[in-house]
């Protein structure tokens, strides 16, 4: 018995090329579509009337879970504000004030943003509540929660996208400049036994 033998051409017919040429057009115009898209979404979250109302809302949720990370990727590195804080220091502050609590629940009401030129400004009126695990933090929570006017956050974009929006400075018409002779830290430095 006689085996024939296979003559295998290295040559590809049109068809073979044709159909390469169509899956490398459908891959192009899948990632065209791909990044078309994601362009298109971050111009809509890197709007203000979308993006500052999803900053705020994070940044009271940074407060709630004590989270340095959030709050640090959320407060914009020339934060300042009238009491003199910078951000390390609202950092610390919040942190802080946060350790004295087990639970911690921030609730903002009546919240209105007006959008300007160099950015948005948030006035929120906040109510605190949670279970405190000490004496601060229940001063702490009924200072908070006796405060009438509401907080004032100023939010500025410092980049092209959404996630460039910062808290440039935050305000409080009823807290007096000397913050009741808080330092941020003062806590921490109290239950180590630290009194200077």
């Amino acid at each position: 018995m006689k085996i024939g033998t296979v003559k295998i051409s290295q040559r590809k017919s049109r068809s073979d090329r044709s159909g390469q040429l169509s899956r490398l057009g459908v891959c192009l115009i899948g990632g065209l579509l791909v990044v078309i898209i994601l362009i298109g979404w971050l111009f809509w979250n890197g709007r203000a009337s979308i993006a500052v109302p999803k900053r705020q809302a994070a940044f009271l949720e940074g407060i709630e879970r004590r989270s340095s990370a959030r709050l640090s990727r959320l407060i914009s590195e020339s934060y300042e504000d009238r009491w003199g804080l910078s951000e390390e220091e609202i950092v610390e502050g919040i942190l802080d004030v946060g350790s004295q609590f087990m639970t911690l629940i921030v609730t903002p009401k009546n919240t209105e943003i007006e959008f300007k030129e160099s950015g948005a400004l948030a006035s929120v009126e906040l109510t605190i509540t949670g279970k405190p695990v000490g004496p601060a933090g229940q001063i702490a929570m009924r200072t908070a929660n006796q405060l009438e006017a509401p907080f004032v956050f100023t939010w500025e974009k410092e980049g092209w996208f959404a996630g460039s929006w910062k808290l440039r400075s935050m305000d409080h018409p009823d807290i007096p400049d000397d913050l009741y002779g808080y330092e941020p830290g003062d806590i921490r430095r109290a239950m180590q036994g630290n009194f200077e």
